[in-house]
């Protein structure tokens, strides 16, 4: 008889996880965060940006109308892109969604897009994906989303500018079970010498180099990819990497290094483990403010 409760108390633990887990991911939570700094130029005081990262093509219907509804109501100045909105893994790929959702973004707001390693993979392996990344580059193009592939915009008001710069990391400083060292010089030679005259945000898929990219001069870096940390527990944060690293130290929310900022988003979607537990899908509104 034991044994039977025992059963029925786990069968209704698991359901309620499985129910738990369906809620966050198809409801999305907005996550507010303000960043200051002296170097923010008058005229971008103030300045709003909703941030997004690892869709993976998901959230169709229902859930991303309820997305862009919150986004009309901060009504931001810009849309940044961290990478990972497409899903292409074991010889499949999907991106109509992500189309869609971009289009009617970039009807509304400047839209900046920095790749993430599956918008990378699509490129990189055409005798897998076939024409999946021109394809979708080019409804990136119709849509009039700025792709940022290792190159770099400059937004001027007066005299006050902010740079922004979309980095498409090598492959290999994506593998599991192993953080590869970022080699010395790496993202000067991959997108150029960072300018100290203005202020510099980085759309960076991976936050694993945080260190890397605030030396290298992003002041703010935005991120996503370890999806919240998949399953995450009040007091300690996320629970595992992309990579498989446990309890990474950095899966969600602000970080800093002395002036330098980076914000690494929860994600939109999953893709490997389609799982979220204390963990819901977020959207980022991010402020700048400057500060004397």
């Amino acid at each position: 008889m034991a044994w039977i409760i025992t059963g029925i108390v786990l069968l209704l633990l698991f359901l309620l996880l499985f129910v738990c887990s369906q809620y966050e991911r198809k409801h999305v939570a907005v996550r507010e965060y303000e960043v200051e700094s002296p170097d923010i130029g008058e005229a971008f005081d103030g300045y709003t940006m909703a941030v997004m990262a690892d869709l993976h093509d998901e959230g169709a219907g229902r859930r991303n109308n309820r997305m862009m509804a919150a986004i009309r109501r901060v009504h931001p100045d810009a849309v940044m892109v961290a990478g990972d909105m497409v899903m292409a893994r074991k010889g499949r790929c999907r991106y109509e969604e992500t189309i869609r959702l971009m289009k009617r973004l970039a009807f509304r707001y400047p839209v900046y897009y920095g790749l993430g390693n599956h918008e990378d993979r699509m490129g990189r392996e055409p005798e897998v994906y076939g024409d999946a990344y021109t394809d979708w580059y080019e409804g990136m193009m119709r849509a009039g989303v700025t792709v940022l592939d290792n190159i770099s915009v400059t937004l001027r008001d007066g005299k006050d500018a902010i740079t922004i710069t979309g980095l498409n990391m090598d492959k290999s400083y994506y593998h599991k079970f192993h953080l590869k060292p970022m080699e010395d010089g790496y993202l000067d030679k991959t997108l150029g010498f960072a300018r100290g005259d203005e202020y510099h945000i980085l759309l960076a898929h991976s936050p694993s180099y945080f260190e890397e990219y605030a030396r290298w001069g992003a002041d703010l870096t935005f991120s996503g990819h370890y999806h919240g940390g998949t399953i995450r527990f009040p007091g300690i944060g996320g629970l595992i990497s992309p990579n498989l690293e446990l309890f990474p130290k950095y899966s969600r929310g602000k970080y800093q290094k002395g002036k330098k900022t980076m914000i690494v988003s929860g994600g939109l979607g999953t893709h490997s483990v389609n799982i979220r537990l204390g963990n819901m899908s977020e959207l980022l509104v991010v402020r700048l403010k400057r500060v004397s």
